[in-house]
């Protein structure tokens, strides 16, 4: 997300270069890759050392050389296990007398045209000592072997064409590694006249490089002799400078939009006595707890500043913030003006609907559910209610950004289950009234270390502990073998008067394609936040699995197989709205002792007295999804469970997780840990959340990267009048494209 200056060098449409096909630019198209920037956005997978050239007898196992020899043999061979292969016998060239094989596994007939007995080739490739075909291992000795490396016959090719650092890429979708090399050689020619992204005294003060420059070096590396190569491009001073970078601009957004909040004036109606929010809040069965009284105090202070408010309420599942974010709410409403709540599923928005519909009638406030599945009638009526400013409150999906929908004068937008939206929501909702406040509710608490990071812009208020009474479910985890003991566990507790949650991970075969309805569980897609996602094993006697575990159907069949008496139904994400609103409210009336679904119902979904929870395919889970699951049961009192089935080995940090669960942590702890747990390539789910998607910064990884970048942001902001016209203009288009995709345009 680093914003690159306006320049044929990043602007242009990767479908103007010959080499992209009509179909290859659609598939790139739909991996991001538009033009010339995001191409470069893309590291190298590593680097080829060939500054200096070896001598053969130098070679250490695994360690690739560069070296220079004369073939002094070509044979086709076969291996025992059938393969054909060609081997070459070559003899170093520095005149030590050191003798090697190359091996060639694949196009061998074309290999064998390219070279023959007496030329001279330079070689690059990793020796082994130990070279393995045809089953049996080459016994211990002197000789390198060199499973196809790379070579250059010179006869053709000049030494000093061939010596340097070069990138090694990977492939992508419909460009193959050469191609795509091609493409980037052709890009960096027009390099020569990039404008520098940030003031050159900036820059000069603390011995930094220009991002532009940066990427430059990225694809086109310095061959000076000294100093080792890393094995991977990611581990390189320039790589982390560009993913510093990319922080640094991230930290940048943030700022600005705090001064933007800052500097706008909000006509404020301090709450006070007679506030509508505390006449709903007095309707309520229940009392609210301390925590939430401190809250909604914290937050009504921070909402009657002069400027628009961007407030986080985290709290853990279960914590009451539904109750805080109503009375919030229903204060805007009472005060004349207009308040969004903001769902990330068509099911939550129905539940937050029929939550506020009582209060709204008993307090004469017009409350309306914006949903997909509406007549044709009730949407139009809506729409012109909503613009007219009839309704006061507003509930829906992402649907209530869109750009038909109006507002007469948008006070507060609420957005639930915030790690289901991001940054670029907020900014739609930003387009919608400039001047609203926005509150941001989740219930995956933010470890600390991240919370600067991806809510800088915001002010983070924190329910700690639950409601009085709630107690965390008893966990009990059956490994893939244990499948019928688990479901007769879950059986006996619904035998008892229990109603339970059955979760499944996809809704059908694994052939299918994805594709699915609102709530984004596609026919074979699993929901959830990115856990290992290692494929189940098979085991004997089962039937295949798909990604996570079995189908719906599969535990549909399952239930009835071992508890033919349970009544039971199913909801998910391609099932019609009407079929599943009749569903859930048969299970919330008790008429369904049982409801299989998939990981729908890990977002928000409140049913009190459901007490039992079991899931499959619970190690390819991650941390923050299981404890959203663990949350769904429990929360009208009483001893509830949570039953997490293995549909293969789980790894090590599954195995964590699991221990994580059974101890009873709360989400903040759990936070914690699943930051500790996630390795390198995780990338906590963000570009899945709507955050800018990063290309060079790799979270938990680049954690340590955060305070300099950060530092760098604040001087960098400090002068900013000392912005370029293109800086601020790239800043500007960046935030624009951002709102724009969150706004479907």
């Amino acid at each position: 997300m680093i914003p690159w200056p306006r320049h044929p060098a990043f602007d242009t449409p990767l479908a103007t270069l010959s080499g992209v096909s009509e179909p290859g630019r659609k598939a790139l198209a739909k991996k991001g890759l538009v033009t010339f920037a995001d191409l470069l956005s893309l590291p190298p997978l590593r680097y080829q050392d060939r500054r200096e050239v070896h001598p053969l007898s130098s070679a250490r196992e695994g360690e690739a050389l560069l070296f220079t020899c004369t073939v002094t043999d070509m044979r086709q061979k076969r291996a025992r296990s059938g393969r054909d292969y060609l081997e070459c016998s070559v003899e170093d060239l520095s005149g030590l007398g050191a003798k090697g094989k190359l091996l060639f596994f694949h196009g061998t007939g074309y290999i064998a045209r390219l070279f023959a007995a007496g030329d001279r080739l330079a070689v690059y490739g990793a020796p082994s000592f130990q070279a393995v075909w045809g089953g049996a291992p080459r016994a211990a000795g002197t000789l390198a072997v060199f499973p196809h490396p790379d070579f250059w016959n010179l006869r053709s090719a000049r030494l000093g064409d061939i010596l340097g650092v070069f990138p090694v890429y990977g492939a992508i979708t419909r460009m193959s590694p050469a191609v795509r090399k091609r493409l980037l050689e052709t890009i960096l020619e027009r390099f020569r006249d990039v404008p520098r992204i940030l003031p050159g005294g900036f820059l000069a003060e603390r011995g930094l490089k220009d991002p532009t420059e940066l990427v430059e070096i990225l694809h086109r590396p310095p061959s000076a002799t000294g100093g080792r190569i890393p094995a991977s491009a990611r581990q390189t001073r320039t790589y982390r400078a560009l993913a510093t970078m990319e922080l640094v601009f991230w930290r940048l957004f943030a700022l600005r939009e705090k001064e933007r909040r800052r500097g706008m004036a909000v006509p404020r109606q301090p709450a006070g006595a007679g506030d509508l929010g505390d006449e709903m809040v007095a309707l309520l069965p229940f009392a609210l707890s301390p925590e939430q009284g401190r809250v909604l105090a914290e937050i009504r202070g921070l909402l009657a500043l002069p400027s628009p408010a961007n407030i986080l309420l985290q709290g853990e599942v279960g914590s009451g913030k539904t109750a805080v974010a109503a009375a919030l709410l229903f204060g805007a409403a009472g005060r004349g003006r207009q308040a969004a709540l903001v769902a990330p599923t068509d099911l939550l928005a129905r539940q937050h609907f029929d939550f506020l519909l009582p209060h709204a009638q008993r307090l004469g406030v017009g409350v309306e559910l914006f949903a997909g599945s509406n007549p044709a009638s009730r949407r139009k009526r809506a729409l012109e209610s909503l613009a007219s400013g009839a309704i006061r409150i507003a509930v829906g999906t992402q649907a209530l950004l869109f750009p038909k929908l109006a507002f007469r004068d948008l006070a507060l937008a609420v957005v639930d289950e915030q790690h289901r939206f991001g940054v670029k929501q907020r900014l739609a909702l930003r387009e919608k009234s400039p001047s609203a406040d926005l509150v941001s509710m989740s219930a995956t608490p933010i470890p600390r270390s991240l919370a600067a990071a991806l809510y800088g812009e915001m002010e983070i208020c924190s329910i700690r502990g639950t409601l009085p009474g709630r107690r965390q479910p008893l966990v009990t985890v059956f490994p893939a073998g244990g499948r019928d003991e688990a479901y007769g566990l879950f059986a006996g507790l619904l035998r008892s008067g229990e109603r339970g949650f059955l979760v499944s991970p996809r809704i059908g075969d694994p052939s299918a394609a994805c594709g699915g309805g609102d709530d984004g569980d596609g026919a074979d897609c699993r929901d959830g936040d990115g856990g290992e996602g290692a494929p189940a094993t098979q085991e004997a006697g089962r039937p295949a699995r798909g990604p996570g575990g079995p189908s719906v159907a599969e535990m549909e069949a399952k239930l009835s197989g071992i508890a033919p008496d349970i009544p039971f139904g199913t909801v998910h994400g391609r099932l019609a709205q009407a079929a599943r609103s009749r569903v859930m409210d048969d299970f919330r009336e008790g008429r369904l002792k049982a409801l299989v679904a998939t990981t729908i119902v890990e977002v928000g979904v409140d049913v009190p007295g459901v007490n039992v929870m079991l899931v499959e395919g619970a190690e390819n889970m991650g941390l923050a999804q299981l404890h959203q699951l663990r949350g769904r049961v429990g929360r009208g009192g009483g001893e509830a469970h949570l039953i997490l089935l293995a549909a293969g080995t789980p790894t090590e940090r599954s195995e964590r997780r699991f221990e994580a669960l059974q101890s009873g942590a709360d989400g903040y702890a759990l936070a914690e840990l699943d930051l500790s747990l996630r390795g390198p390539g995780d990338d906590l789910g963000l570009r899945q959340s709507g955050w800018p998607g990063f290309s060079f910064v790799k979270l938990p990884r680049d954690l340590g990267l955060m305070d300099g970048a950060f530092e760098l942001a604040e001087d960098l902001f400090g002068r900013r009048g000392e912005f370029s016209p293109e800086l601020s203009a790239a800043l500007e288009e960046q935030e624009r494209e951002m709102a724009a995709e969150a706004l479907g345009v």
